[in-house]
């Protein structure tokens, strides 16, 4: 029987797998900038140390903006440097490589018009890159180097590609992505009439991804895999495909995916999705957090201002004696959730138009902010599954500071009756980071799976008065709810109609290697 796991579990164990992607989570995204602005706001986020951006296919124009401006921008540098060689992945950094992500459009997919899409993007952001499809192929058979198209200036860029979408969707013709992108200037109704509109060239390259709907992506990532092996691409992924897809790409691929770009929804509510993305080690890269934090604000304002207060917190922390955030400002709502996903190893794509935006989510700024203690690590995500689901915290969530995250520490999933323990991949901080028993700081995550029919509330009894206090919130069937405990805490399931189902004890077990060993177990 398949072992029920968190998504949230599944959050903190996202492991990043392209080795070029590690330094730096933060990408600033220009798919959706109005095209007057990209060269203005990609100055100032080089400026910022922005190393990576993140663009789209669906107007050749925007490509042709980033790739002159890039190499406008950085081209001195790179020559001052003596124009050093760039071998694909070799997993090293330095402060003048850059990374640009391309996608290939729906209307792109398939074997042939994918290696057409990836050909023409190379010749928009690559002023001066000439070689055909072929010449790149014929070059790289046989030869264990990898050959990597670089600009003509001598500047050190490094190619990323994602299939944007598993197939064309009529829905969204009619999403509000779509119709206010201004990157879409020519509208279309229905995926067939988009792909009646396309230039012949593109027609004649390959045949229409809508004859083949469950297939052509798979050609297509075919042909990216080619890529990567031949060197011309640094990493490949995809992006808005769904746990089906996802399975399917698993056992097609010989490489990859090393990168899922989705939305904030995505990464915490779906739970299969996100699962089969840790077990693969594919690193997800959130590409909606600034707009989705933000339109959700209105209906749940006490949800935002947690955010806030976490931030205005954060603000005042010191670190080796020295204020965190040097304004002493604190940081905004938006900026702590951006902080909360980056500290736990997740992408994160801002796209803004506002220059004091783009210094404030900068890479700097973020990685300045003091690292989430397991309580404000669970706040924050309470608050963004708030403003997610459109419904606000009520007072006690919000003076109780009960949440369902994890944190990085021992992870415990207990099905009522049956108990599970598993410690997440990578998580070797845990000495560190909240595995003490001191209650109001530190503490271990317990997330509880309600198997039965009816909704469960999770109380703490006090080891003294007898006392209970409700410390989760009200768990439906088939969900799961995750709480903040502590070694020797004695926990009582009840449900909706007062009636207690489980009880259950916290005990804290041998210490190894630094890492405790915890089990919540019925009494």
């Amino acid at each position: 029987m398949k072992r029920p796991r968190s998504v949230a579990t599944a959050l903190f164990a996202i492991a990043i797998s392209s080795a070029s992607f590690a330094p730096n989570s933060l990408r600033l995204g220009v798919g959706n900038l109005p095209h007057n602005k990209i060269p203005y706001m990609l100055a100032s986020a080089l400026s910022e140390k922005h190393r990576l951006v993140d663009t789209s296919h669906t107007n050749s124009a925007l490509e042709v903006l980033v790739g002159r401006s890039l190499t406008r921008l950085v081209g001195a540098n790179a020559a001052a440097g003596g124009g050093k060689k760039h071998i694909a992945a070799s997993g090293s950094e330095d402060s003048n490589v850059y990374h640009v992500v391309i996608k290939i459009y729906h209307t792109h997919l398939g074997y042939e018009r994918t290696m057409q899409s990836v050909q023409d993007s190379l010749s928009d952001i690559l002023p001066g890159y000439s070689a055909s499809k072929r010449q790149m192929l014929d070059n790289s058979q046989g030869s264990s180097t990898n050959i990597t198209p670089s600009s003509s200036s001598g500047v050190d860029i490094r190619i990323h590609a994602i299939l944007q979408y598993p197939r064309c969707y009529d829905t969204l013709f009619t999403s509000h992505l779509y119709l206010n992108s201004p990157n879409f200037p020519q509208k279309y109704t229905s995926c067939q009439e988009e792909e009646e509109a396309l230039d012949e060239t593109i027609k004649l390259t390959g045949s229409s991804p809508l004859l083949d709907k469950d297939n052509a992506w798979k050609r297509s990532y075919r042909a990216l895999e080619e890529l990567y092996h031949h060197g011309t691409l640094e990493s490949i992924g995809v992006s808005n495909f769904g746990p089906a897809d996802m399975e399917s790409l698993y056992d097609l691929s010989t490489v990859g995916p090393h990168v899922y770009q989705g939305t904030l929804r995505t990464l915490l509510l779906e739970e299969e999705l996100v699962e089969g993305l840790v077990k693969h080690g594919v690193h997800y890269q959130c590409y909606d957090v600034v707009s989705t934090v933000l339109e959700g604000k209105g209906d749940a304002q006490r949800a935002y201002e947690m955010l806030e207060r976490i931030g205005a917190k954060l603000g005042n922390v010191q670190r080796n004696g020295v204020i965190a955030n040097e304004n002493n400002v604190g940081y905004s709502g938006v900026q702590v959730v951006l902080g909360w996903l980056v500290q736990r190893g997740v992408g994160v794509i801002p796209g803004t138009v506002n220059l004091q935006h783009l210094v404030e989510n900068s890479p700097d700024v973020l990685a300045s902010m003091p690292r989430f203690t397991p309580r404000e690590a669970l706040d924050v995500e309470m608050a963004v599954l708030a403003l997610l689901r459109g419904e606000d915290l009520d007072d006690e969530d919000t003076a109780s500071g009960i949440a369902s995250a994890v944190n990085e520490a021992r992870k415990h999933t207990m099905i009522m009756g049956r108990e599970y323990s598993s410690l997440v991949d990578g998580m070797d901080e845990i000495s560190s980071h909240g595995m003490s028993s001191t209650a109001d700081q530190d503490g271990v995550v317990a997330t509880f799976f309600n198997s039965l029919k009816r909704n469960i509330r999770i109380f703490h009894i006090h080891p003294t008065t007898g006392q209970q206090l409700q410390i989760s919130q009200s768990i439906p069937p088939g969900r799961s709810g995750r709480i903040l405990v502590n070694p020797s805490d004695v926990l009582i399931a009840y449900d909706g109609h007062g009636v207690a189902v489980k009880k259950f004890l916290v005990r804290e077990g041998e210490k190894a290697a630094g890492k405790v060993e915890f089990s919540v177990g019925e009494l």
